[in-house]
């Protein structure tokens, strides 16, 4: 979900890093605040790693301030639009896994939104099947938020994340490392497919 822009300047960011750190360790010292660069000759530049250090840290504050814009206007936008509860099968399934606040505040929509969104730009990814925007989670196809269980329990952890951490709060840590996001959610996915496989939760049938 990050910026694609940030994305791209911190790629860039990390290969001017990279650049800087190229030194002859053989050849004479620069002066302070200076490192060498060797490509086919050696020269003295300013210390990147020094310069890049805040640089790095800003473009994630940006990037992240960004994100969680993005993501409260594509909730709005989908609340606009108009939404649904959870179906009440869906979270009968779920009681034993989420507090109400969770599942009474949670809504649904589907299909596409605004070429412009950040809910667009994800859902534009073929495999993503659903993306939750704060309380909404928007769903590419009918059957899945109807039938889905799992899928609902995955998007559930992040409607409780944003409650936990507030919108920016979990844009700055998606921004920082989504992957510690995701994980608990795809656990909680795993654990309730898991349990539906078992027969420890009764799947829908219609």
């Amino acid at each position: 979900m990050p910026s694609p822009l940030a994305t791209r300047l911190l790629r860039a960011l990390a290969l001017l890093a990279g650049l800087a750190a190229s030194v002859d360790a053989l050849a004479v010292p620069c002066p302070s605040g200076q490192r060498q660069v060797c490509l086919d000759t050696c020269m003295c530049l300013p210390d990147l790693g020094a310069v890049l250090g805040p640089v790095l840290t800003d473009t994630r504050k940006m990037a992240a301030q960004a994100l969680g814009v993005w993501l409260q206007q594509s909730r709005d936008q989908a609340v606009q639009g108009g939404t649904e509860p959870i179906p009440l099968e869906i979270r009968a399934q779920l009681q034993p896994y989420y507090p109400d606040d969770v599942l009474m505040a949670a809504r649904y929509s589907i299909g596409a939104l605004d070429d412009l969104n950040a809910g667009q730009a994800i859902m534009q990814n073929p495999d993503t099947e659903a993306v939750t925007l704060v309380d909404v989670i928007v769903f590419r196809r009918e059957d899945d938020a109807q039938k889905d269980v799992a899928l609902w329990a995955h998007e559930l952890w992040h409607v409780k994340q944003y409650q936990e951490w507030g919108v920016q709060g979990f844009a700055t840590r998606y921004t920082d490392d989504f992957n510690a996001v995701e994980a608990p959610a795809y656990e909680m996915q795993r654990r309730v497919a898991k349990d539906l496989r078992d027969g420890k939760v009764t799947a829908q049938t219609n």
